[in-house]
């Protein structure tokens, strides 16, 4: 059970880091044709939305790596059923949602 625990977070964890790949490319396609359009309120906002997408495709790169670390070093170690055992308690943690809810703006 365990197993299928660190499973499931890898495929959330992946779901999540393609979607900010995703959204990073409609930023920068959105940043540059705001430079194109000289439009600077756009292109900073933009830029803003931009670092909040690139530390989202970090957060979800470096959760990748750890679920793939956690699936792949226990059995390699001999400490397999052991981790696997402890992973069970992954069930009980809350998930993050696939795209985080965007924050009110800013009057």
């Amino acid at each position: 059970m365990g197993l299928f625990a660190l499973v499931g977070r890898l495929f959330r964890s992946l779901l999540r880091l393609g979607l900010a790949a995703a959204e990073a490319t409609v930023v920068a396609g959105q940043i540059d044709s705001s430079a194109r359009r000289g439009d600077l309120t756009a292109l900073a906002e933009g830029r803003a939305q931009e670092r909040g997408v690139r530390r989202a495709r970090l957060l979800a790169g470096l959760l990748t790596v750890l679920w793939v670390a956690l699936l792949v070093v226990p059995p390699v170690v001999g400490w397999g059923r052991e981790g696997y055992a402890a992973a069970v308690l992954l069930w009980l943690l809350p998930r993050q949602p696939l795209r985080p809810r965007n924050a009110p703006a800013e009057a």
